[in-house]
């Protein structure tokens, strides 16, 4: 049985009180996240910080990691707690042995999060950034054929977003990643507008390194994050920067310099993480394991197109087409601009934003928005 959608909106309170649409920045906070995060919180203030801290942080690190695996359909010594969706896209980045003439694959839509660890790399070890320049509106087969112009021999790493977080756009991934892959290079790919808005299956895919926020489609608190590593791929990805949880058995080093990292993607930690966002993110993460995730994404998906479909409806919309679709769905509106519509819609509580170059209105649909919320977007727009 399907869960109860206004039992599901009990549970985010911030969508009761506007028309929650941008979860792609910042998704509402569960329930379930904040009890925690005000548990641990209050745990420590009257206990204090000491008994059984370090124990009990490993194990729900442990379980966070199991969590976050199954959100990327992985295992979870393939996974590394991060802070954020750049955390990852910087391991990947630096982690790589550049050779004089390697190059790097980018391209005109990605975030800063995946783009400027790209151009300091490229600076640092004098490497050259390739950019494709992407349209909105372009399908699948011409957006490959732009990709295989630009890869190469020399290619050492193509970095990518799975969904745009300007057009909404599904790249497609896996056939990019067997394109780098037929000439030697790695792929890291940008998840911060795909975990956890759609269905993600990294022992399937050919995918080396995928990088996921938790404030966004998780709904859970700020500063927690997800790297896979692929375990194929742990040789090919150095550590960069260290600390005790990198260790193996938290102490495996010695004063002559050697040191050892654990077997899986945790040589990849680095230092103590907030308790209180780690309880907050494990206890979202079960709430949407209660709901089912399938549901979740399913859910999505059916919202996303009935918004698609209502502002298909309205005449001076544009939308951007898309071939497939996650939770993002971007426009245009005749006569008047993307910023000024996003602050004329939020005079009315209805909250969505603006994105640049190039510029447009970007709505996020997500399960626990109801038709009501779209019908209100629909009539906002027709009012400007």
């Amino acid at each position: 049985m399907s869960p109860n959608l206004t039992a599901v909106r009990n549970e985010l309170p911030a969508v009761q009180a506007s028309v929650y649409l941008n979860t792609g920045s910042y998704g509402p906070l569960s329930r379930a996240a904040a009890t925690a995060i005000e548990g641990e919180n209050r745990q420590q203030l009257t206990a204090g910080r000491l008994t059984g801290m370090g124990e009990s942080g490993q194990s729900l690190s442990a379980a966070l990691r199991g969590g976050f695996a199954r959100i990327l359909g992985c295992d979870s010594d393939e996974v590394a707690l991060t802070h954020h969706t750049t955390d990852g896209m910087n391991i990947a980045t630096w982690g790589l042995q550049y050779r004089p003439g390697d190059e790097i694959v980018t391209n005109s839509w990605e975030h800063p999060g995946g783009l400027l660890p790209v151009f300091a790399a490229a600076r640092r070890f004098n490497l050259k950034v390739r950019v494709v320049s992407l349209d909105k509106d372009e399908d699948e087969e011409t957006l490959l054929a732009k990709f295989e112009q630009a890869v190469n021999p020399r290619t050492r790493l193509l970095s990518v977003a799975h969904v745009s977080w300007k057009t909404g756009t599904v790249l497609p991934v896996d056939r990019l990643a067997e394109l780098v892959h037929h000439h030697g290079g790695l792929i890291a790919v940008d998840g911060a507008q795909s975990g956890g808005a759609i269905r993600l299956d990294m022992r399937s895919s050919k995918v080396d390194f995928y990088s996921i926020p938790g404030q966004k489609w998780l709904c859970g608190p700020e500063g927690i994050g997800a790297l896979y590593v692929n375990s194929e791929r742990l040789g090919d990805l150095l550590q960069t920067y260290v600390g005790y949880p990198s260790l193996r058995d938290g102490g495996a080093y010695d004063e002559t310099g050697i040191f050892l990292p654990p077997d899986g993607a945790k040589r990849y930690e680095v230092g103590t993480t907030y308790r209180p966002a780690l309880a907050g993110m494990w206890n979202g993460i079960q709430w949407l394991e209660e709901l089912g995730l399938d549901w979740v994404y399913e859910r999505t998906q059916k919202i996303t197109r009935y918004t698609r479909a209502a502002l298909s409806s309205i005449p001076s919309v544009r939308l951007v087409h898309t071939p497939t679709h996650a939770g993002l769905t971007s426009f245009t509106i005749d006569g008047i601009s993307p910023s000024a519509a996003v602050d004329r819609l939020a005079e009315d509580n209805i909250l969505i934003r603006s994105v640049p170059d190039p510029d447009l209105v970007r709505v996020s649909s997500h399960f626990f928005n109801d038709e009501t919320d779209v019908d209100r977007l629909r009539e906002g727009i027709e009012g400007l």
